[in-house]
């Protein structure tokens, strides 16, 4: 499910999956996943794609008013 949602465009992610994003990516890097590099990788992943999504770029325009 997490594959998923990764690869879904960020514009299509709310604000709570990015809440939930970050939270994992912080879960992770816990002292007991110990450093390992699917943890650290999948961390990063998780950050960029937190980052690209809570972008105002990733929004797409209001219509007008």
């Amino acid at each position: 499910m997490l594959g998923f949602v990764l690869d879904s465009p960020p514009e299509r992610m709310s604000a709570s999956i990015v809440r939930r994003l970050t939270a994992l990516g912080r879960e992770l890097s816990e002292p007991q996943y110990g450093g390992a590099a699917q943890a650290a990788h999948l961390r990063e992943r998780l950050q960029h794609t937190a980052v690209l999504a809570a972008s105002p770029a990733a929004r797409p325009p209001e219509p007008p008013t």
